[in-house]
This record gives C-alpha cells, structure tokens and sequence, in this order.
C-alpha cells in the first residue's frame, strides 16, 4: 500500500479535532508470563516502555496494519496466524508529538507469542531500548497493564 505521508499542520489539526485510530502488537514468550516493551522516544509517553504500534492508514485492513508497524518498528514479518486479537482500548494523554496538542486514540490491539531468548527485536529511530517484563511488575504502564487483564 502506498502511503503518502499527512502534512505536519493537517495531521495536528486532526489530532485538535478528534481520536485517530491506532493497531498495536504486544509481544509475550511462549509462557504468557513475560511482554517486551520499547522504551518510546518520542511524545506521547517519551521514556516511557510500551507497546509498539501506529496509526491505521486509510483503506488499509487492520491485520495488514499490524504486520506493516511490526516490520517497520522491530523488522519483524508476521502472518495473520501469528496475530491474536487482545482487545480495543481508549488513550488518552495530555501531549503528544506537536507542542500544546493532546492525544487522543482508539487503539486496536493483538498479540504474538514469541520466544524471549532467540527473540531480538531490530529497533527503529522511535525507540531507544527493549526489555522484557513480568506480567505482573508493577513498572508497567497502566495501559499495558489494562490490555494484559483483556488478553488474561
């Protein structure tokens, strides 16, 4: 799919007037008790590790969403087999990459079950680290962790 990029003043504009839509990927091991997180660079949740993900493109199916943000943020290829719908999820943030905007986004998530030895993710510019976590650390952003309780 071809993919020509919004102007900067449209795209702040959109995120002035209404939510995008967003596809997220979590990655669990093959137990279900550890995820991998990427610690973000840019706003909303600069430093923050999170799930990685970005926004639906227009007429682009949402499986194709997530395998394309997978390929492009860690240079992972996944089939829709590889994909497991984990559930929908309103953000909201006070920022985000555009000075005085805020963020507000429907996100729609799935995940993938990975082994976390042989597993090395190839991070893009938007990340600077990836750490694996226990499910049940208390480090984990409140939206990870909502999205865990909707898989679990």
């Amino acid at each position: 799919m071809n993919h020509t990029p919004i102007p900067e003043k449209t795209f702040t504009t959109i995120l002035k007037s209404m939510p995008i839509c967003t596809v997220d990927v979590l990655f669990l091991n093959k137990k279900k008790d550890k995820i991998l997180l990427l610690k973000r660079k840019n706003e909303p949740l600069k430093d923050v590790f999170f799930s990685m993900g970005g926004r639906l493109l227009k007429n682009e199916k949402i499986l194709n969403c997530a395998k394309r943000q997978t390929q492009r943020e860690i240079g992972l290829s996944l089939r829709n087999t590889d994909l497991y719908y984990g559930g929908v999820q309103e953000e909201i943030h006070k920022n985000s990459a555009f000075k005085n905007v805020s963020y507000h986004a429907i996100s729609i998530f799935y995940f993938t079950l990975v082994d976390e030895n042989t597993f090395h993710p190839k991070l893009d510019k938007q990340h600077s680290d990836g750490r694996w976590f226990d499910i049940k650390d208390k480090e984990i952003h409140p939206f990870i962790k909502q999205r865990l309780s909707l898989i679990f």
